[in-house]
């Protein structure tokens, strides 16, 4: 009854919205949708999905047409309301505002134009978090992989699953959202986290911890946090290798991110949601539509506008953003938070 009444309100929130397209259009597009994400309704719920689609679908429209350097497209999630979007797949947000400025290493004093640790391989392919809220783990486990891969030259693929079910003493909720830092913890108190073949993701809590340390893949020594805010300080951790940060991911145009560089003049600095991995930064000279200019850095610079930007990883798999990838602006006075909650491991 409550799922009934909920897409009963939507129907009647939707009804009364500007229309952008005609009805033939926003059908054939939601059939075309449809088809290409392999989605199926219940009769009931059919009416709805297509109401908030088309709802998105102007949101895309009126957005694009404002000749913004991001651009937006119906996605995977372009079925679901920005609500239904913030409780399945963000966290609780996080206060950054508390963090304590701690000092970074200044290990480069004159960090590189450009870098992308996926060229050096140290990211693993993009994963796929589903319905939990544990984008902290795959932050975890990806600059943990590459800290691996950096200084052994072998790329790990590490349990997020370990992670969710094991780490819940250091303050951790498994699928109801989680803390890089106190993840690191755990790995360096457990001396290891088992690897993602050993121990399998299975998006959902798990009633019991299955941590084996026949099966770990790799070992952390320590942490470091980047000085909270400080861009200049993720620029060098970056220099270091990937680095787990937190971000404002709240809003719609983060939702339905398709390509070029990603800047919300409403993003937060301090409320933080999602949890994502830099890979690397670079200055991108292409198109906003995603053609790219294409300089050897591969994703680097595929939907680039001119202007700085972060290459990052998420976890939502590669039918979001640029496969997987969204750019997120640089030096823009730490747009949704980047380098607000920044940290990386040490092997």
């Amino acid at each position: 009854m409550r799922v009934l009444l909920f897409l009963c309100l939507l129907l009647v929130s939707f009804a009364t919205a500007k229309q952008q397209f005609s009805e033939l259009q926003y059908r054939n597009a939601f059939t075309n949708w449809m088809i290409q994400n392999q989605r199926h309704y219940a009769s009931e719920e059919f009416a709805a999905r297509y109401n908030i689609f088309k709802a998105n679908m102007d949101y895309v429209q009126e957005w694009n047409s404002k000749g913004s350097e991001t651009v937006l497209g119906l996605n995977t999630f372009a079925d679901i309301t920005n609500q239904e979007f913030r409780s399945i797949y963000l966290g609780t947000p996080f206060d950054g505002s508390s963090i304590i400025n701690t000092e970074t290493e200044k290990i480069f004093a004159a960090p590189a134009a450009s870098i992308d640790w996926r060229t050096k391989g140290a990211v693993t392919p993009i994963k796929n978090q589903q319905q939990c809220g544990g984008c902290w783990s795959f932050s975890t486990t990806g600059s943990t992989e590459g800290a691996t891969a950096i200084a052994k030259g072998n790329l790990p693929s590490l349990s997020e699953q370990n992670l969710i079910d094991c780490s819940g003493s250091y303050g951790n909720n498994g699928c109801n959202g989680g803390l890089m830092t106190l993840a690191f913890e755990y790995i360096i108190n457990n001396k290891g986290i088992d690897t993602e073949s050993s121990y399998p993701y299975t998006a959902k809590d798990g009633k019991t911890c299955k941590y084996n340390p026949a099966n770990i893949g790799a070992t952390l020594s320590s942490y470091s946090n980047v000085t909270s805010g400080s861009e200049p300080s993720l620029e060098s951790a970056a220099n270091i290798g990937p680095v787990s940060v937190a971000i404002d991911a709240s809003h719609n145009s983060f939702q339905l991110y398709s390509s070029g560089i990603y800047y919300e003049p409403a993003c937060s600095t301090t409320s933080l949601d999602h949890g994502v991995l830099v890979v690397g930064y670079a200055s991108g000279s292409g198109s906003g539509s995603g053609s790219g200019s294409g300089s050897g850095s591969g994703l680097a610079v595929e939907g680039a506008s001119s202007g700085n930007y972060w290459i990052v990883k998420n976890s939502w798999g590669t039918s979001w953003g640029i496969e997987g990838y969204i750019l997120m602006s640089k030096d823009r006075n730490n747009n949704c938070g980047i380098a607000t909650m920044a940290s990386f491991p040490k092997v």
